[in-house]
């Protein structure tokens, strides 16, 4: 499998997301999510879902 520094990345920061879920006993989307919305309030961006 190719794996470049970007994807070396990618899956650090997905092994961190599952173990912080895993100390939280929280679903990982959960952890995802939560973490995609701190985000986005510093950064004062609008989140918005489509239908």
């Amino acid at each position: 499998m190719y794996i470049n520094e970007l994807l070396e990345e990618k899956y650090k920061a997905q092994r961190q997301l599952s173990r912080k879920a895993e100390i939280e006993k929280k679903d990982y989307f959960e952890v995802v999510e939560n973490e995609v919305q701190e985000l986005f309030t510093q950064n004062g961006w609008e989140m918005q879902f489509d239908k």
